[in-house]
Order: structure tokens, then sequence, then C-alpha cells
């Protein structure tokens, strides 16, 4: 019965990545929300919800990947959610937070590969995208990806770096475009929130906004194949985050300012109306500029670089986390072998890139699995955040010694952000699933991983949690702690979350602790949430930063 053994002395080939190769995997990971997917949370709530929603998402991001950066730091391992959740809680807690990771790379793959397919099919035909044709190329963008990331992660993170560069330069030319037919009345509507709906159209929104970000987490998994973890994961990550930041700011006021926002959320007519899966690409289509067909397939050429990056990204991340979870016995442990030239997950990339091509192929029955796929990445993602936070609350009161390496700033003050916003963001998630598919797949799909867990893979792993060193000595930073900075930025969370909670009370049917959603309330949101992340930013950057020889 060895093959049945787990492997848990396999290991990956530490110290190739740096800074700057986390910041291209974090902000490639989660380009491809730029160019679809987010677009449609404006439909019945608007711009400005849209705005606000995602200034929230941001923060809670921000918080959230500083606060996994002190356990990927502590457990530099590929597991990342896997081991985390072993060592605080014992293997239930630990399969359920590694394949609530797993899913939501998994699905959000599936929606990046399908949305590469049916930009091309976009740009074949406008007027009638062939969905075969989108499931093709679909196809072979899985393909691709499988033969790239099975020669080695140094050759994938040079590859995402270029590709991630290239979606870059394909949001400055949509951005450029969009503003030559730019007007602000159609960013900052009048009303600013829909009147049937109020407060309650930014948290109708939230799940929507997720995908800017989702799934950025999946970088700290590169922590076992990092130099200077302690360093490089929250410095990496911070610098993605806030990277991420003005893209979404540049991306959504841009397209929603050259077109009214109803048409980059829904097209068609009556009982015709489908989502907008290529929003960038039919603002360019609608605008007069888009008249020139250097600039509307030369756009959608380059486009195809952001959604092929997030997929490399999202693959790197799904199969990690399958690996790892093979490795230590928590799924079959052939899914944990490593090739032996390459040191790559070779059977993980496969299972992963097998089960993403199947449920592109399902968009030939199924036309609205990227929407679909989005919802149920989010779900995980949030399933997996609420676990996250107990776990390093448990591992910071019982082993303090092991979290020693580094320390999220802001003490408890980052993790509750996490729980509240994503609490409020589960508070909505049930009203947005009009395709009444994403409860069934998220459900089905948690209940195939735990029924295999309680009858096989529990019993492969033991009760025992495995043994770690303490981590290493906290990194220097150039300067002392600055307390004033320490306590703006608490304060400045605090308010922001206090905002918050205030709209999610109005929203469902609460005290109304906000003035009625005019013009002045929603700025003073906005404002907060960006004082809030730049705060937040501006502590975690001075602390890791390295001190003058």
């Amino acid at each position: 019965m060895g093959a049945e053994q787990p492997n848990e002395q396999s290991g990956l080939k530490a110290g190739q990545l740096r800074v700057r190769d986390i910041w291209a995997l974090g902000v490639g990971i989660v380009v491809c929300g730029q160019y679809f997917g987010w677009n449609l949370g404006l439909k019945d709530n608007g711009p400005v919800a849209m705005l606000i929603a995602s200034l929230a998402v941001c923060l809670l991001f921000l918080a959230w990947v500083l606060a996994l950066s002190e356990m990927a730091v502590a457990m530099p391992r590929a597991g990342g959610p896997l081991d985390y959740g072993r060592r605080a809680g014992g293997p239930w807690l630990g399969f359920l937070m590694g394949w609530s990771m797993f899913l939501e790379c998994l699905f959000g793959g599936v929606a990046t590969a399908l949305a590469g397919g049916k930009y091309v099919a976009f740009l074949l035909n406008p007027s009638a995208p062939d969905k075969y044709v989108a499931v093709a190329v679909g196809l072979t963008i899985v393909a691709v990806f499988f033969l790239l990331q099975s020669r080695g992660v140094k050759e994938q993170a040079r590859a995402l770096t270029l590709m991630t560069y290239a979606a870059l330069v394909g949001l400055v030319i949509f951005w450029i475009a969009a503003l030559t037919n730019f007007s602000w009345d159609r960013v900052w509507t009048a009303p600013a929130l829909p009147a049937d709906k109020g407060w309650g159209a930014v948290l109708d929104a939230i799940p929507f906004a997720l995908w800017w970000l989702i799934i950025i987490e999946a970088a700290a998994l590169a922590a076992e194949e990092s130099h200077e973890p302690a360093r490089t994961i929250p410095r990496g990550l911070t610098w993605a985050i806030l990277t991420v930041i003005v893209l979404v700011v540049l991306t959504a006021v841009t397209a929603t300012g050259a077109v009214p926002f109803q048409q980059i959320a829904e097209t068609g007519t009556g009982d015709d109306k489908r989502p907008v899966d290529y929003p960038l690409a039919e603002v360019i289509r609608l605008i007069p500029a888009g008249a020139s067909a250097a600039l509307f397939y030369g756009f959608g050429a380059i486009a195809l670089f952001g959604l092929i990056a997030s997929y490399h990204g999202l693959l790197y991340g799904s199969s990690r986390q399958l690996f790892a979870m093979g490795r230590a016995g928590f799924v079959s442990p052939a899914l944990g072998a490593l090739n032996a030239t390459r040191q790559t997950p070779l059977p993980a990339l496969l299972a992963c890139s097998l089960l993403t091509a199947g449920f592109v192929v399902a968009n030939l029955w199924f036309d609205r699995v990227i929407g679909a796929a989005v919802l149920v990445a989010g779900a995980a993602a949030l399933v997996l955040y609420l676990l996250s936070m107990w776990a390093l609350f448990r591992l910071r009161r019982c082993e303090p010694d092991l979290m020693n390496g580094y320390r999220a700033p802001l003490g408890w003050c980052l993790p509750i952000g996490v729980v509240v916003l994503s609490a409020i963001a589960l508070a909505v998630y049930y009203k947005i699933d009009d395709t009444g598919v994403v409860v069934p797949v998220a459900l089905s799909s948690y209940a195939l991983g735990v029924g295999y867990f309680a009858l096989r893979g529990r019993k492969r792993v033991t009760e025992t949690r495995d043994e770690v060193a303490p981590g290493p000595p906290p990194i220097e930073s150039a300067a002392p702690r600055s307390r004033w900075l320490h306590r703006i930025a608490v304060a400045a969370v605090i308010l922001a979350l206090g905002g918050m909670g205030a709209v999610t009370l109005a929203a469902f049917g609460g005290p109304s602790l906000l003035s009625p959603p005019d013009d002045v309330s929603a700025a003073i949101l906005l404002i907060a949430l960006a004082a809030a992340i730049v705060a937040v930013a501006a502590v975690e950057l001075r602390q890791t930063r390295r001190r003058n020889p």
C-alpha cells in the first residue's frame, strides 16, 4: 500500500521568487478582473454603488493578505490554508480551508479560460460570437498553460511577469480610448444610488466587486518557493494590492463614463437579455473611436494577455493547493507527486487542467458558466476568509512563538476587519444567484470533497499536528514603528468598518445611522474607505522596509 502513503517530505524548490515575482504573481492572478466579471455588479446598482463596493472589497483584501502573510511566513509551505488550518484546529479544519482555496482557484480558472475564449469569439464576430469558437479557444488556453507550468516555477514566473506587463498596457490603451467619449454624468449618476435600493445597492454589488481581487491570496502559496518570505510575501502582496486598486478605479470610472453602465452590464432586449462577458471590448465597440479596426482588434488581442496571465496564476494556485493536499494525504497521494526532473507537481497540474476543461465544455449547453463560476469562486473565498481568521486567532493565542517571523500590522484590527467585511458580503450573497445553479454547484463541490475526506483521506491523516519550528526572528525595519501612523491607521480602519456596518444596517431595514444615500454621504464613505487603505498600506510598507547598512 506504499502508493497510498502521503509524501510529506517532498519539497518544492526554495528561494526562487523575489518581491517583484510576488507582485507579478499577485497582479497577474487578478488582472483578469479588470476585463470581465465586475461589470455584472452594475446591473440595478449603478457606478457609484459599484465604486463604494469596490473600495470596501479592496480594504477587505488588503487586510486579508496581510493576515494571511502572517501564517504563510510561519509555515512557508505550498499547502497554505491546508497547513494553517491543520495546525490550528486539526485535520478537518485543515481540509475545509484547503478545499475552499482549491475551489476558489479552480472556478476562477474556469471563468478566466472561458472568458479568454469568448473574447476571441467576440473579435471574430462581434454581432454573434460563436460558442464553439469560445470553447475551442478556452480549451487551447488550458492545454498551453498546462505545458508551460509543467516546465517549472521560474519559467512560469518569468512568463507571467511579461504577460502582466502586456495586460497593463492593454488597460492603458482602454483608458485612453474610453476617455475620448467620457462623461462624468454617466459615472456619478443622479441620484448617486438607485432610489428603490438606496444603500442596499452597495451590498448587492459586493459579491461581484470581489472579482476585482479574488484569489490574489494564491500568491501566498509561493512562500515555500520565495526568498526571505517574511519580507517578500507581505511586501509583494501589498504592492500588488495597491497596483490593482489604481487599476480598479481607472477601469471602473473610464468604462462607465464612456457608455451608459446598462450597456456593459447586459446586452439584448426583452427575454433575450444576457450578461456581457467582455465589457471592455464592448465599450470599445460602442464608442466612436472603436470604428477604427486597428483599435478594436488591437485592444482585443492585447486584452487576451490579461485573461491568460490570470489563468496562469489561477492554475498555479489550484495546482499547488491540490498538490499539497495530496502530499499530506487529504486527497489521493498520487496528486502529491513531483516530476523528478523539473520538481513541478505534474499530476496536480493535469487534474486541475482536466477539471477546468470539463467546465469549459459545459458552456456548449449552459451559456452562463462564467457568471456562475465567478460566484462559486466568491462563495468559496468567503468561507476560506472566515475559517482562516479563526485559525489565526487560535495560533496567535496558543503558539505565539510560531508567529514570530512576521506580524501583520495593527494587531487584531485587520483580522477583525476581514471577519466583518466577509460577513457583510455573505449576508447578501443569496440574492444574486439569478441562474439557480451557483448554490447547488457550490454545495455539491463541498459535498464531494468532504465525502472523500471522510471515507478515505481522514484515515491517512493523523490527528497529531505537524511539527513546525518557531518562525525566524522578526524582520528588521528601516525605522522603529511610528506610533502616530499606527494610530491613524487603526482609526481609519475603524471608521471605514463603522461606515460599512451602518450601510448594512440601513440596507436590511435597521436604524439609519447615515444620512440618506446622496452625493455627500456617498463621497464621504468613498473617502473613508480610501483613507483606510492608504493608511494600512503605509504602515505595512514601512514595517517591511530594509534597514540601510
